[in-house]
């Protein structure tokens, strides 16, 4: 007989290094050429111009300017469109001038047209429910009353 109880060996205790990933340059800042900007697995976001993808899928910069990020649409095989981060190394002023969007209309111009348009027509109120059976069985009862 065994003096000691047996201790199971735990087989799944290790852990991997960490690898570091994510964003290392963010948007409007400064960059060498051959710095990373981006670490991740896989192709999350996708290369745009003055970049280039490594082997791990890393986004470095080829030239010495300026990180900025943009939103654009990709499709896949099956005809799927999908927004995508894209990753391009521009010139500073590239980079302080974000895509011009339309104007929003003036708050003026739309009290203007409020007032022009035609007053509201006054609604016909309805008329109380008429309510036929209680009457009649008021009345009947009444004129048993009264007899």
């Amino acid at each position: 007989m065994a003096h000691k109880k047996a201790a199971g060996s735990v087989k799944n205790l290790k852990d991997s290094q960490p690898k570091y990933r994510g964003v290392k340059v963010f948007w409007g800042q400064p960059v060498v050429a051959g710095n990373i900007i981006i670490r991740q697995k896989g192709s999350k976001y996708e290369c745009g111009k003055n970049t280039y993808e490594a082997a791990d899928f890393s986004i470095l910069a080829e030239k010495d300017w300026v990180v900025a990020f943009k939103k654009k649409n990709f499709k896949k095989f099956n005809g799927r469109t999908y927004l995508k981060t894209v990753v391009e190394v521009v010139s500073a002023d590239e980079a302080k001038a974000p895509a011009k969007k339309a104007a929003p209309k003036k708050a003026a111009v739309k009290k203007e047209t409020v007032k022009e348009a035609a007053p509201k027509k006054e609604t016909a109120k309805k008329a109380p429910a008429k309510k036929a059976t209680t009457a009649k069985k008021t009345t009947a009862k009444k004129e048993e009353k009264a007899e």
